[in-house]
């Protein structure tokens, strides 16, 4: 099969740096906190979801497994030190396979089917998955105002607006949340809480009208797990072992915080990097655990992504009706037609047309990203037991390629259209993210993460972040642009001559809108060495551990593309 450049790579490569960049500042002057593999055949005559743009991409491509060794292989005590992998066909685990170590001090090996690890925000696709369960047995309606479901719970959603906040705003992370980016990450499991008293204490602001914008929300995950469990009058941990992890015999998986003793596997071991070298990292638990605490095996996970492509079904065992998984994987909120949009807790991946669906996950000491690809019947998931210099999309990206599941980026013409250069005129300025805190401490991240927009001679515009990342973009249609040598795409959205937002195809977790001239970086670029300062003596009074994990997780924004857990 002929190898195509893997086009998210280097934009991979660019997102992770400003990760580090962010966090290296974050950690002024802090201390850090601090192979068996199974196989079977591919099948040809798997059951598909919807008619298929092609037959078997993995028919006759024995060499797979060489091809994911030599991947995975290469990163392996460089990117991270230990990794476990899957890929499916239909029902037909393909490839399970673990690479390298699950903790280098014990000098345990990564094994598919033995070796738990922490999957970050890939863990709300199983949160999403419990929440269409319920709406197919008639429990919940996506369109009802969630205060329905909290009758008797200690949470409840304040009147902010007009318009409620309903399921379909949750699975869409456009119920308007204030972005918190922490999944609530502690130290010790002294300081684990009920999810229902975490979401009653530390509720966001309501800052946007729901169904208007995408900003994503932990906290909106934790709450749609929190509203699974009450009307089904249990917890959110049972629910979730009994209707998906027990039916799909994922018998590894678990969202429990911490990890029981007696859970089935040995839990891989998180790493931070000293020099050149990894160390095993002090084990941290998530309390909003629906957004993010799960861990699971690579097998696991192909059981899972084939019922998602199985029409919820894997086998005899279902998790879904196959009209329900249909429903999942159709368009739910739109953010602009000529960029990846939401389905209902899936986003899309790479190129829109491709129908490519998936989620990234981040976390202190873990990274992962699942990506199905549902015209193919394949699925794909790797995970790493570290937070990288590098994600792992850049090897999805490189099996996709490798297996034709998306076209190879076209080349836009750079001659300048009617209008192009006034049109570059009017979307030049400094644009804020939606999926990062408006206020407080933590704003100092937005402004950071500040991109500025600037028009070119010849009607072309280059992005600029403050941490040096780069990129040109050439016109393709009215205030839509396309970078060169990628599937990546910003669309403008314009009214009355103004920006009103601007999309970035590689990041749908969120928008970006205009800041105003005072927040610009121009104006608050003195400023960001204070609050910076000021951050960083916040750091005692909110815990060394979770003021860490705000500035380095972002594993809801695909790597593709900030917990899931961005």
């Amino acid at each position: 099969m002929t190898q195509e450049r893997p086009t998210n790579v280097g934009r991979n490569r660019e997102r992770t740096t400003r990760r580090r960049f962010l966090a290296g500042i974050g950690s002024l002057g802090i201390a850090g906190l601090g192979i068996a593999s199974g196989r079977a055949s591919a099948s040809s005559d798997s059951a598909l979801v919807r008619s298929p743009v092609s037959s078997s991409p993995l028919a006759g491509l024995d060499e797979l497994e060489a091809f994911v060794d030599e991947r995975v292989g290469q990163r392996i005590g460089d990117v991270t030190p230990g990794a476990s992998v899957a890929i499916v066909e239909g029902d037909t685990p393909v490839l399970t396979k673990g690479y390298g170590s699950a903790n280098v001090e014990a000098g345990v090996p990564v094994r598919a089917d033995e070796t738990p690890l922490r999957v970050g925000s890939v863990g709300k696709l199983v949160t999403w998955t419990a929440v269409m369960q319920n709406v197919e047995r008639g429990v919940l309606d996506l369109d009802e105002d969630v205060n329905a479901y909290l009758d008797d719970s200690d949470v409840t959603i304040p009147d902010t607006y007009d318009e409620p906040v309903t399921l379909r705003h949750l699975g869409t992370h456009t119920a308007g949340f204030e972005s918190a980016l922490d999944p609530e990450v502690v130290a010790s499991p002294d300081d684990i809480m009920s999810v229902e008293t975490l979401l009653a204490d530390q509720q966001p602001a309501r800052v946007r009208p729901p169904g208007t914008v995408v900003g994503y929300s932990n906290y909106g995950a934790a709450l749609a797990g929190h509203i699974v469990a009450e009307v089904n009058d249990t917890s959110f941990e049972e629910y979730v072992q009994s209707e998906i992890f027990d039916p799909l015999d994922m018998a590894h998986s678990t969202f429990a915080q911490p990890v029981p003793d007696d859970h089935p596997g040995e839990l891989a071991s998180g790493h931070s990097r000293d020099g050149e070298t990894f160390t095993t990292a002090e084990r941290v638990f998530i309390n909003m655990r629906p957004a993010g605490s799960l861990s699971a095996t690579a097998t696991d996970m192909a059981a899972f992504m084939s019922a998602h492509l199985g029409g919820g079904a894997v086998g005899d065992a279902r998790m879904l009706p196959a009209k329900t998984a249909e429903t999942m994987h159709e368009a739910h909120h739109v953010r602009h037609p000529s960029v990846t949009n939401w389905r209902y807790g899936f986003h899309e991946y790479g190129v829109p047309d491709a129908n490519l669906i998936g989620h990234s996950g981040a976390t202190i000491h873990f990274a992962s990203q699942l990506v199905l690809a549902p015209d193919h019947n394949v699925g794909i998931f790797v995970n790493y037991n570290t937070n990288p210099s590098e994600s792992p999309a850049a090897v999805v990206d490189e099996i996709i390629a490798e297996l034709d599941l998306q076209p190879s980026p076209p080349s836009p013409n750079p001659s300048p259209r009617p209008g192009s250069q006034k049109r570059a005129e009017t979307v030049a300025g400094e644009y804020s993210a939606t999926y990062l805190p408006d206020s407080g401490p933590l704003h100092v991240v937005d402004l950071m993460e500040h991109v500025s927009v600037e028009a070119t001679d010849n009607g072309q515009l280059f992005t600029k972040r403050v941490s040096g990342d780069t990129r040109r973009w050439i016109e393709t249609e009215p205030y839509v642009y396309r970078e060169t040598e990628s599937h990546d795409v910003l669309a403008f959205e314009v009214e009355n001559g103004e920006v009103t937002a601007m999309n970035m195809s590689s990041e749908p977790t969120g928008v970006y809108q205009p800041v105003s001239f005072q927040e610009r970086q121009s104006v608050t670029a003195g400023v960001v060495g204070g609050s910076i300062a000021g951050f960083g003596l916040s750091l005692a009074g909110r815990g060394l551990l979770g003021a860490w994990h705000r500035w380095t997780d972002y594993g809801g924004r695909s790597e593709n593309t900030a917990e899931e857990t961005r």
